[in-house]
């Protein structure tokens, strides 16, 4: 109405004469009932203020007290100072008694049952059960997450050691025994070198029996007089191929 009259350009003498026609309602059926006390603008703004602003805040506050809910990030202290302010602008004086109810119909659900077991009997008695339950499940989420992580750290760590400790204890183990064992090395040395003498003189002798063998054929020769073998057909002194 302000933003209304002031592009209108009226004075306050003409605002007060033509406010009826912009009243609906109960504003209307107010301004007739007592247009009469009413002298100037600024006795109208102060008069329908008390008359309908406190009105319209305590409606406004009375919904949203009666849906209010405590929010899943929200902590109990947080939730009963929100309850507490919307009671307080519903009914200033508003029992303790009907505030525990509305406190309780707001609360999370996993702390609900929690806080009914506990009986609270007033609103005070209400936060402190509330905080108290709330510490404890955040102390046992807590606990319960922590070991998982710290198991999969440990655990991981000591299989990377094992996996050290593995690859740094073959070699010395096999030096150790070895230290120990004078004549294991002494043997397995004898055999090392026994086996490559071996591997040695069956080459050798592979080599051999070859060479022979194409010696041996080399000396064999075929007459072709006769056609018989041990000699040639210079020395051959039997007939031609009798």
């Amino acid at each position: 109405l302000e933003q209304r009259f002031t592009m209108a350009n009226w004075n306050d003498e003409q605002k007060l004469r033509y406010i009826s026609i912009h009243l609906q309602d109960d504003a209307y059926r107010w301004w007739m009932q007592t247009s009469t006390s009413i002298k100037t603008w600024s006795a109208f703004i102060t008069a329908i203020a008390q008359a309908f602003g406190s009105i319209k805040v305590q409606e406004i506050a009375f919904e949203q007290l009666k849906w209010y809910k405590q929010t899943i990030n929200q902590s109990v202290t947080q939730y009963y100072d929100k309850i507490m302010e919307l009671c307080k602008k519903v009914d200033p004086i508003m029992p303790d008694s009907l505030k525990l109810k509305y406190l309780m119909a707001g609360i999370k659900d996993s702390l609900k049952t929690h806080v009914a077991l506990q009986d609270p009997k007033t609103s005070e008695a209400f936060m402190l059960s509330a905080r108290k339950i709330e510490d404890v499940l955040l102390l046992t989420k807590t606990n319960n997450e922590l070991p998982d992580n710290d198991m999969t750290i440990i655990n991981a760590t000591g299989y990377q050691n094992q996996l050290r400790d593995q690859a740094n204890s073959t070699p010395t183990s096999n030096n150790k025994f070895t230290q120990k064992n004078p004549g294991y090395a002494d043997a397995t040395q004898t055999r090392t070198t026994s086996n490559k003498n071996t591997t040695a003189g069956n080459n050798a002798n592979r080599q051999d029996k070859f060479s022979n063998s194409t010696r041996s054929s080399q000396k064999l020769g075929v007459c072709y007089n006769c056609g018989t073998p041990d000699h040639y057909a210079r020395d051959c002194t039997r007939p031609h191929f009798q």
